[in-house]
């Protein structure tokens, strides 16, 4: 069987006739919008559990739009010239708006970056800038302590808007709704002790009730007061298949029940190997966006099984602590688990995210890393898909899932009586 996976804006293709090949674990099929733009319009007209756009900014006179950096596979321009023209039907001028990227502990995007992610028309004409963590308003804490830290322009905004992506998130549950403020327009340290509340059995992929990420998360966009959410759902092929717009939790959640309709993917069994590509750019940029897809690719995994994951990273770990935690662990996934649960470090949590994989699986890594760092993140490193095949040392007898895009996709496994 020849296989197709997405390997940046390419494919890598290869045969893997040796093993018993179970089948794709695909997203299940959606309609894709065919005039998304015209379909933004209606949901800002017909919101969810709130008043329509238009409604909301009359009379208003600092708006704050949030939107998601390069990392994320978000339609930004397609979202953003609505929005705006709404905006100026209300009696809004440009220079009232204000374009925040949501960085939490990414990196700064250049002028020419802001310029290619929001549109050389949009950025020669309003305020488009990063999120800067030493430019916060401290408005006290969440219940479970997170300081909320949150970014100034934005809290000075008497209109608060949040744009992104719905999607599964491995463990604040689902993407989207108000993470664009928490903790995209926060500090390290409030990011910190959101997600070191990961370590609880709950934040998992696709859980919503009870996982403190996701519910600390919620909390903090009550709070702090987002007015308004314009998020996208879109498909494995970047494709719009709903627009999710209105109140920051009724919004959300009718997004995240469409999520869950197209990548929850139930299965009989898991497989002695799992072939799994992140889904190409953006999702294999770099290791730390590429771990979700690891994160993923473990529910179909036997354990002591084998996961060979086809990920680009040509930025190489992505996130200077991240790297920092994986050298220092010295090849043993035990020192990162160790350590995360004496000391929770932003960045140490990716690291702890796939020593957790590690201690259950073999990993295969096929990407642009050298040999040496994709030794130290506890994976076997390989240069081509044959090799890799290879080292999966497939028989007729062991069993294969296929996972071409692992990075949209959630196996659950049937669960018998």
């Amino acid at each position: 069987m020849t296989v197709n996976f997405k390997y940046k804006k390419d494919e890598i293709s290869g045969d893997v006739t040796r093993g018993k090949i179970l089948g794709e674990i695909m997203p299940n099929m959606c309609e894709v919008l065919q005039n998304p733009t015209e379909e933004i319009y209606r949901a800002l007209r017909n919101p969810i559990a709130t008043q329509p756009l238009l409604e909301l900014a009359i009379g208003k006179k600092k708006v704050a739009i949030v939107i998601s950096d390069q990392t994320r596979p978000v339609k930004t321009r397609i979202l953003l010239p609505p929005l705006i023209d709404t905006l100026q039907q209300a009696g809004i001028s440009r220079n009232q708006i204000s374009i925040i990227v949501a960085l939490g502990i990414h990196r700064a995007l250049s002028e020419a970056e802001l310029s290619r992610l929001v549109g050389e028309d949009i950025f020669s004409s309003i305020s488009v800038f990063n999120h800067d963590p030493d430019d916060v308003v401290h408005l006290g804490h969440t219940t479970r302590g997170t300081p909320l830290e949150i970014n100034r322009h934005f809290i000075e905004a008497d209109l608060r808007i949040c744009t992104g992506n719905i999607d599964l998130h491995f463990f604040a549950g689902y993407a989207g709704g108000a993470k664009a403020v928490m903790p995209g327009l926060s500090t390290r340290n409030a990011i910190a002790n959101n997600h070191k509340m990961q370590l609880s059995p709950n934040a998992q992929s696709g859980v919503l009730n009870g996982n403190p990420v996701r519910e600390d998360i919620d909390e903090a966009g009550k709070i702090i007061g987002i007015d308004f959410i314009l998020n996208l759902v879109q498909n494995e092929e970047k494709e719009i298949i709903a627009v999710c717009a209105g109140d920051v939790i009724e919004a959300h959640r009718y997004g995240c029940k469409i999520i869950d309709q197209m990548y929850k993917i139930s299965l009989k069994e898991r497989a002695d190997v799992v072939i799994a590509s992140a889904g190409g750019d953006p999702k294999d940029v770099n290791l730390y966006q590429a771990q979700k897809s690891l994160d993923n690719a473990a529910h179909a995994v036997k354990p002591g099984g084998i996961i060979f994951l086809i990920a680009a990273c040509g930025e190489g770990y992505g996130e200077s602590i991240m790297e920092q935690w994986l050298l220092e662990a010295n090849g043993n996934p035990d020192v990162v688990l160790e350590r995360l649960s004496k000391e929770f470090v932003l960045g140490g949590h990716k690291a702890a995210a796939i020593a957790r994989v590690a201690k259950k699986a073999q990993i295969i890594l096929l990407s642009e890393m050298s040999d040496q760092k994709t030794i130290d993140a506890f994976m076997k490193p390989v240069k081509s898909f044959t090799e890799g095949i290879d080292l999966c040392k497939l028989q007729p007898d062991k069993t294969v899932w296929l996972m071409p895009y692992a990075c949209y996709t959630l196996p659950e496994e049937e669960i018998t009586s």
